[in-house]
């Protein structure tokens, strides 16, 4: 007879040994994220369920991340736990079931990071037109810093470059590619340049690392994300201020060329060359005209011109001033002529009293005895009473 726990022993023996590892496809349900970094959930499809269990160091490598209604493709060993006697699917691999890995985990980070807003236009720093400084992260022994530097040697050789090394493929690049980018934001440097070349969408990996996407949005230097070829998109070019199509074109892309430089000079100088000589001749005109109103015979003329104004305007004031004089004496002859009728008319009536009665002019026939009156002379007033 056997205990509950060696059945137990013996059923998850014989399903060990008899179905080993399996590949299972179905859907995420009831997914549990233990505190202990193991996962617990149940596959499942339209008809059956099973559960699962996907342990710390495994679910550790997955790139995407894992939801509730998910379809997977779960590669593991069929087992039973027998505490419980529950038979489950020990997890050893999950890919997205339909989806490439890779891409299900690019288009997670790239829709959470575009929500928090770290793509917004409106964050984009404006790149320098000719940038004095240039910091280039990227591995000091690749090729594209070669082809980096012998575009800068041949376009713009004022233009001082520093190199940051970095690690730009492996488990280890992004931690390798954010110490290099804070170094370089801290160097003082007019842009930044985060390069590498081509490679497959693995080897690019490192440049959709969350924490490289974020430092890259608080670097206070405008940074250029030239990675891989014009096809190859990865998350540090939308997160960037600029994104290249590869390493090369950045250079271009912020580096003046010298040749054009020097014909656009040329082109200035002729120019300006063309509006002095248009300058000076118009001063010539200009400086001949005057010459020729300043000369003896013009001259001569414009005094005699002017004399014969001021003499008109002599006349014409004097002619002003003597019809003012007339005008004035006249009103004189007039005021002294009404003075002197009232002047011989003040002596003629020098002794002459007017009689007056209640402030008017008094008829002598009409007034009776205790009237009283005003006496009225030139020099006083006098009242009486009529008797």
């Amino acid at each position: 007879m056997l205990s509950v726990s060696e059945l137990n022993e013996q059923a998850k023996a014989l399903l060990e040994t008899h179905f080993e590892y399996v590949e299972v496809v179905g859907e995420i349900s009831r997914l549990t994220k233990h505190s202990s970094g193991h996962w617990y959930f149940t596959l499942k499809d339209e008809r059956a369920a099973i559960s699962c269990v996907m342990y710390r160091m495994s679910n550790a490598k997955l790139k995407f991340d894992v939801k509730d209604g998910m379809k997977v493709q779960i590669y593991g060993k069929i087992s039973l736990y027998t505490p419980s006697g529950s038979y489950q699917l020990i997890a050893s691999s999950m890919r997205p079931d339909g989806e490439g890995e890779l891409e299900l985990a690019f288009k997670q980070l790239q829709e959470k990071l575009s929500k928090e807003g770290l793509f917004d236009a409106s964050y984009k720093k404006q790149l320098m037109r000719m940038p004095r400084k240039v910091a280039l992260v990227t591995s000091a022994t690749s090729a594209a810093l070669q082809d980096m530097l012998k575009v800068a040697n041949s376009r713009w050789k004022l233009t001082e470059i520093f190199i940051f090394d970095a690690l730009t493929q492996g488990q280890n690049a992004p931690t390798s590619l954010i110490s290099a980018l804070k170094k370089a934001d801290g160097y003082g440097v007019d842009v930044i340049i985060l390069a590498r070349g081509g490679g497959s969408r693995e080897d690019l990996w490192c440049f959709n690392d969350e924490g490289l996407a974020r430092a890259i949005f608080d670097a206070k230097t405008p940074v250029i994300s030239a990675i891989g070829h014009e096809i190859d998109y990865v998350i540090s070019d939308f997160v960037a201020d600029f994104r290249a199509p590869t390493p090369t074109a950045a250079m271009m892309q912020i580096l003046p060329d010298e040749n054009e430089i020097l014909q656009y000079l040329d082109a200035v100088e002729k120019s300006l060359d063309t509006v002095m000589l248009q300058k000076i001749s118009k001063l010539e005109n200009r400086l001949n005209f005057i010459m020729a109103k300043l000369s003896t015979n013009a001259l001569k003329v414009k005094i005699d011109l002017k004399i014969a104004q001021i003499l008109a305007s002599s006349q014409k004031l004097d002619m002003l001033l003597r019809g003012k004089i007339l005008k004035l004496e006249s009103k004189i002859n007039e005021l002294n002529a009404t003075y002197k009728a009232r002047q011989s008319f003040f002596e003629s009536t020098k002794g002459l009293i007017q009689v007056r009665l209640n402030n008017t002019n008094a008829i002598l026939e009409e007034l009776q005895a205790g009237d009283e009156v005003e006496l009225v002379g030139q020099n006083a007033i006098k009242k009486a009473k009529i008797l």
